[in-house]
């Protein structure tokens, strides 16, 4: 039986500001971080909320990837990527909601 697996993070971005960069380094890869680093002031913490949104995301649909900084998140042609997740996000004022679906199919048994 082939099995969906998608992942939902709602997120309030006001919490990931003034976070200490060892905060930082373990949810961001070192090409995110050198990408956080070049992010205006006023954008770096929808910058790491919107990561975090959407890596939780990517955890709960497939939880092989422990690691945050393990899972390098880039926009392409407007699009955010990682491996064969399909990512959407959105925000609304302190809110930003990441859902992820794995596009590679899944032949679990229930």
């Amino acid at each position: 039986m082939k099995k969906m697996q998608i992942g939902v993070d709602l997120t309030r971005i006001s919490s990931f500001e003034n976070k200490k960069e060892s905060f930082i380094k373990r949810i961001l890869s070192p090409q995110e971080f050198l990408a956080y680093q070049q992010t205006p002031k006023n954008l770096q913490t929808l910058f790491l909320a919107r990561s975090w949104a959407i890596k939780e995301a990517i955890f709960k649909a497939d939880n092989r990837h422990f690691s945050f900084a393990k899972i390098n998140i880039y926009k392409k042609n407007n699009v955010w990527n990682f491996k064969n997740f399909k990512i959407s996000i959105s925000h609304e004022g302190d809110y930003l909601i990441a859902f992820v679906i794995n596009l590679k199919e899944s032949n679990e048994k229930n």
